[in-house]
């Protein structure tokens, strides 16, 4: 739906949860609700990193009218030592949201449990920070975004906060293929089992997201018990074939959706907006024996650091490598044939000093498929 930040926001997020029941079929008093929120890093609302402090005001006064005790939480990417989460939070503008609204604000790398996924195809259990599994809901609040690796950054991949900061890192390795992510994504959403997810496209990122891309004016606000459903309308939305947003594919494959018909719309008609910059920026084919080296050469997309004087040699981007494909000497150095291309370094490097770079052939290929 049609959407402004702004003094008519109220209205519009009353006018989105209407057709679920309304607040009062999605919150009961008396109930502690986590609301994952989405800080990939500290920075300026305006710039789309992180969730927008007004939609979560939104949120949190609407849950707390229905008589329920909502928390604020979110496990950034990196270390998760309490003073970065912290300044992550005050930086993006939502440690003032939750003081002025009287809300929890909760460091969730502090404490983690193992959650059981019994039903998982890739995994049967995940380190999740401790206070969404004790949480009564979880009400996820996040920004559409591209994903280097995922494509978007949807209803889906939110869920992936919930994970502590370096255990990312881990399932990073673990899941190297974007089709096996995909896979363990889906197996945490649906562990977690959110109870609804709130997308803010209204000033959403294209380009080299989540991080790193450019703010751009959306006017839009999704809403779905379902966040599979959800994300087909957000590809919808931002140009991307359903089929080409690696989580949809991989739904699919499960029969959780069809793609043909993924979601009814109760909301405004969804119209693609044709100028939106993918985050496409390599290959995703397989190719056997000597053929695969050569292939991840000339197709495959890296991290590099690509503005040395941006770099503020935080030793962050080495943290998070799962692999130790990185090396402070002293600004970051990478092992390619380490590097198991999960963009991690990229997404939570604070100057944007890191980004992907795509080699010269899948640049040329990239500049043919916008043509088509």
């Amino acid at each position: 739906m049609t959407a402004r930040h702004g003094a008519g926001l109220p209205a519009a997020v009353e006018r989105l949860v209407a057709p679920f029941g309304g607040w009062q079929a999605l919150a009961t008093a008396g109930e502690r609700i986590a609301v994952k929120i989405n800080v990939l890093r500290g920075a300026a609302p305006e710039r789309a990193v992180s969730t927008h402090p007004e939609t979560l005001r939104v949120v949190l006064r609407a849950l707390k009218e229905c008589g329920a005790q909502p928390f604020v939480a979110d496990s950034p990417g990196g270390p998760g030592a309490t003073a970065l989460v912290l300044r992550a939070y005050r930086t993006s503008g939502i440690t003032a949201v939750c003081k002025e609204e009287g809300v929890e604000l909760v460091v969730a790398d502090a404490d983690v449990t193992e959650l059981a996924a019994p039903d998982g195809r890739l995994f049967r259990s995940f380190p999740i920070c401790r206070c969404f599994v004790d949480a009564d809901a979880i009400i996820q609040v996040g920004v559409v975004k591209t994903h280097g690796l995922m494509r978007l950054t949807g209803g889906v991949k939110l869920a992936f906060g919930c994970v502590p900061g370096l255990a990312k890192a881990h399932l990073h390795v673990r899941a190297q293929k974007r089709t096996a992510f995909a896979e363990m994504l889906l197996d945490l959403y649906l562990a977690l089992a959110p109870r609804f997810t709130i997308m803010d496209g209204i000033i959403a990122m294209e380009g080299k997201g989540p991080g790193n891309g450019t703010p751009r004016a959306l006017d839009s606000l999704f809403a779905a018990r379902d966040a599979v459903a959800l994300d087909a309308a957000l590809a919808d939305r931002t140009a991307h074939e359903r089929s080409d947003i690696h989580v949809l594919a991989a739904a699919a494959r499960r029969g959780l959706i069809d793609l043909s018909h993924p979601y009814a719309l109760a909301g405004d008609p969804i119209v693609a907006d044709r100028d939106f910059t993918p985050s496409f920026s390599d290959s995703d084919l397989s190719f056997p024996g000597r053929a695969a080296g050569l292939a991840r050469s000339l197709l495959t997309a890296r991290p590099r650091l690509v503005n040395e004087q941006a770099c503020t040699r935080c030793g962050d981007c080495a943290a998070i490598c799962g692999v130790g494909a990185i090396e402070l000497s002293p600004t970051p150095v990478y092992d390619d044939d380490l590097c198991v291309r999960c963009f991690a370094c990229t997404e939570i490097c604070p100057t944007a000093a890191i980004s992907e770079v795509t080699p010269p052939l899948m640049r040329a290929v990239n500049t043919l498929r916008r043509k088509r």
